[in-house]
C-alpha cells in the first residue's frame, strides 16, 4: 500500500462499489488494492491506493467514454481514471452511476 493515510477513503469507496459488483469475479482483494473482472476474464474495475490519491480505474469507460456521467468530471484524470483525495467528499451517486453504466458495457469491450 503506497499511502496508508488514504485507507479510509479506499474503504468508503469499496463499500459503495462492492454491492454493485457482487456477482463479478474478484481478482485481488487486499487492503488498498481491489480488482474485479468480467465473467469472461476481462478487467472491469480496479480501486487502488496510490501515493497521493485513491484511484478508480474503469476499463469499460476507456472504450466507451460516453458512459461517464458529467457529475464525475471533477474527479476524472485521463480517459478512464477517477482520483479521490481527502479534500473532497466522495461523490457517492456519481460512483454508483458510473459502475452501473460500466456494467451495461460488459461484453462490448
Amino acid at each position: 500500500m503506497k499511502n496508508e493515510s488514504l485507507l479510509s477513503i479506499w474503504i468508503e469507496a469499496k463499500h459503495i462499489i462492492e454491492p454493485l459488483c457482487e456477482d463479478l469475479p474478484v481478482l485481488t482483494d487486499e487492503p488498498g488494492d481491489w480488482r474485479v473482472e468480467t465473467p469472461s476474464g476481462r478487467p472491469f474495475i480496479t480501486l487502488r491506493i496510490q501515493k497521493s490519491h485513491v484511484g478508480l480505474y474503469v476499463l469499460p469507460m476507456y472504450y466507451h467514454p460516453h458512459i461517464r456521467p458529467r457529475s464525475m468530471d471533477a474527479y476524472l484524470k485521463g480517459k478512464s481514471t477517477f482520483r479521490f483525495v481527502r479534500t473532497k467528499p466522495l461523490p457517492v451517486e456519481g460512483i454508483q452511476d458510473i459502475i452501473e453504466r460500466a456494467r451495461a458495457m460488459i461484453g462490448t469491450y
